[in-house]
């Protein structure tokens, strides 16, 4: 007897997509080497089997495959509480999984859907997009559009892409935490979803002149890749921008603005955050409303 989907997607989206122990984010975006991919494992607390980890339980076995039984970590972690079991009693691991649901419910607080209307699609990072819809039970089908190595280069099916991921967003209602107020949580801001709507400065984003020029246009070097960042009190906010997902060549242009600052909305995560430097993965960014745009597209 295995544990269901139905159940493993409970767990995932109770625990946020997050590993109990370590808040880790569980989802590991691909590159040109390699597909995107789920990290984290649904994990039994007391073992379905007797001589599994903390198996010696009067528990019944359809309860051992229950949810209250089940929490989402990450390879590591699963290996660690399957291999120092006096560390990781029973006890223990539901007192991780209260400490976890009290941090979901503290991000949960301040969180709230995101409702900031961009009119125009600077930036889509569809891996992350297609995670968040897979969390909320939805699919989008991208197998249409093959191998995508830059999303501008779609030509006229860029239109319905767009179209689509902005149904996307409206039915999944992402919740994020505005920016200045995640901030504010310090160290707990590490896996929150996060709103934007500001002026950022730019740097170091150029159109590639090749396909294999976008495959390789990230190398992990803050200095050098391609970002938007915007100082918030004393942290600099940094936000990584892949050329893969930026959705036109006029979107290209928005991102290198006169004076090297622009003005942009959107969504993101928060990857790391300590005392002077938060790095954010951006979901969408994209043209700000302004009441221009709000009188000319309700009049339309």
């Amino acid at each position: 007897m295995t544990v269901t989907g139905k159940v493993k997607r409970i767990v995932w989206v109770r625990d946020g997509g997050c590993c109990t122990i370590c808040r880790e984010r569980v989802f590991i975006e691909g590159n040109e080497d390699q597909l995107a991919e789920f990290r984290g494992e649904v994990a039994h607390i007391v073992a379905l089997q007797p001589d599994g980890p903390r198996g010696e339980s009067p528990m019944p076995t359809k309860q051992r495959n229950h949810e209250n039984n089940l929490m989402l970590l990450c390879l590591d972690h699963h290996a660690e509480i399957d291999t120092n079991v006096e560390r990781y009693t029973v006890a223990y691991l539901h007192e991780l999984m209260n400490q976890h649901a009290t941090w979901l419910a503290e991000r949960l607080r301040f969180e709230k859907p995101w409702v900031t209307k961009i009119f125009n699609f600077y930036y889509l990072n569809i891996p992350r997009l297609l995670v968040q819809a897979a969390f909320a039970g939805m699919r989008m089908d991208m197998s249409k559009y093959g191998e995508i190595v830059a999303i501008h280069e779609l030509g006229w099916e860029l239109n319905a892409l767009m179209h689509g991921f902005k149904e996307l967003l409206q039915k999944i209602e992402v919740k994020a935490i505005p920016l200045e107020q995640a901030l504010k949580l310090g160290d707990g801001a590490r896996g929150v979803f996060v709103s934007f709507n500001q002026q950022f400065r730019t740097k170091n984003i150029n159109m590639p002149d090749s396909l294999d020029g976008y495959r390789h246009a990230l190398r992990g070097n803050i200095k050098t890749d391609p970002q938007i960042y915007a100082k918030i009190g004393q942290h600099r906010v940094t936000l990584i921008v892949d050329p893969r997902w930026i959705t036109t060549v006029t979107a290209f242009v928005h991102f290198r603005p006169s004076g090297g600052r622009g003005n942009f909305a959107g969504v993101g995560l928060v990857n790391s955050i300590d005392a002077l430097s938060v790095n954010v993965t951006p979901l969408v960014i994209g043209l700000p409303s302004n009441p221009f745009l709000v009188a000319f597209y309700e009049e339309a």
